[in-house]
C-alpha cells in the first residue's frame, strides 16, 4: 500500500539527449532533493545543469505551495525524446542551413522523505458472503392488445442530394488564409504560409484567429509578422480584427514547409 503523496514536475522540451536525461535522473533517484540538485550542478561526477534547472522549479515551487524541500526526495521520473527545436544559421556568401538541438519531455516525481515508504504485507481479503436465496419470480403477464399501427411518414429527400452552401465563417477563413500568402518572413524572404508557420486558421464573429509557431520561440519577427498581417488583412470586408495564438509546442520543423517553400529555399541558397 503507498503511503506517499506526490508532487510532479514536468518540462515538454527541455534541450538534452535523451541519453543524458537518462542518466541524471538515474544519478538522482532516491535522492533528497536539494543534494541531488548540487549533485547535478557541480558532481561529483558527470554534471546536468537542464535538469538540475528543472530542480530549481521545482524546489520554487514545492516552497510555494507550503511544502519544505528539505524533506522532499526524488523518488520516480521518466525521459522521452520530443521534437528537435530547429533554428535557421546563415554563412558566408548567402549560404544558410538548419541548426538541430534534440529536446526531450522530462518528468520528476517528488515525494516527503518521511511518507516514501510501502507495505509489503498482504491485505487480507474479506470473508467470502454466502449467496442470497433465489428469489421466484413472478408470472409474466399475458400480452395485451397490439396497438394499431401509426401512420406510415414518407421519405424525405436525401440529405447527400441537397448540395449545401458552405457556411460564410469558413469562406472567410479561406479568403484568410488566401492572404497569408503575401506575409513575408523578413529573415527568409518566403510567405508564412508555404514555411508552414501557419497551423490553422478560424473566424469567429468577424475575428480572424491565426495559430502560428516560427522557427524558434526566442524569434524577434512576432511584432513584424503581426504587422504585415494587419496590413494584408485589412482589404478583406468579412474580417473586423485578428488575433495570433504562437504556438511553440509541437516545434516547427523543416518538413511543415509545402513543396513550393522549399523550392524558393533553395532558389535563395539553402540546402534542404
Amino acid at each position: 500500500m503507498t503511503l506517499a503523496a506526490h508532487w510532479h514536475i514536468e518540462e515538454p522540451q527541455l534541450r538534452i539527449t535523451e541519453t543524458d536525461g537518462r542518466a541524471a535522473l538515474a544519478a538522482i533517484t532516491g535522492q533528497p532533493v536539494i543534494p541531488a540538485r548540487a549533485r547535478l550542478r557541480f558532481g561529483p561526477g558527470r554534471t546536468c545543469e537542464p535538469v538540475a534547472r528543472l530542480l530549481d522549479r521545482a524546489i520554487v515551487q514545492a516552497e510555494a505551495a507550503g511544502l519544505r524541500p528539505d524533506l522532499l526526495i526524488v523518488a520516480d521520473g521518466s525521459v522521452q525524446a520530443a521534437e528537435d527545436i530547429v533554428r535557421v544559421r546563415r554563412k558566408a556568401h548567402g549560404v544558410a542551413d538548419w541548426i538541430h538541438s534534440p529536446t526531450c519531455r522530462v518528468q520528476i516525481v517528488l515525494h516527503p522523505a518521511g511518507l516514501h515508504a510501502t507495505s509489503d504485507r498482504p491485505i487480507p481479503s474479506a470473508p467470502a458472503v454466502p449467496p442470497a436465496p433465489a428469489v421466484p419470480s413472478a408470472p409474466a403477464a399475458p400480452p395485451g392488445p397490439a396497438a394499431p399501427p401509426g401512420p406510415a411518414t414518407l421519405p424525405g429527400p436525401d440529405a447527400s442530394s441537397v448540395a449545401a452552401a458552405p457556411p460564410a465563417p469558413a469562406a472567410a477563413a479561406r479568403a484568410v488564409q488566401d492572404a497569408l500568402s503575401g506575409v513575408i518572413d523578413p529573415d527568409l524572404g518566403v510567405n508564412i504560409v508555404d514555411l508552414g508557420f501557419v497551423r490553422a486558421v478560424a473566424v469567429h464573429e468577424r475575428t480572424a484567429v491565426i495559430t502560428m509557431t516560427l522557427t524558434s520561440a526566442a524569434c524577434p519577427l512576432t511584432g513584424v509578422l503581426e504587422n504585415q498581417i494587419r496590413t494584408e488583412l485589412a482589404p478583406l470586408g468579412d474580417i473586423d480584427g485578428f488575433r495570433v495564438d504562437w504556438q511553440w509546442i509541437p516545434a516547427w520543423r523543416p518538413a511543415d514547409m509545402t513543396d513550393g517553400g522549399r523550392e524558393q529555399l533553395r532558389a535563395i541558397g539553402f540546402t534542404i
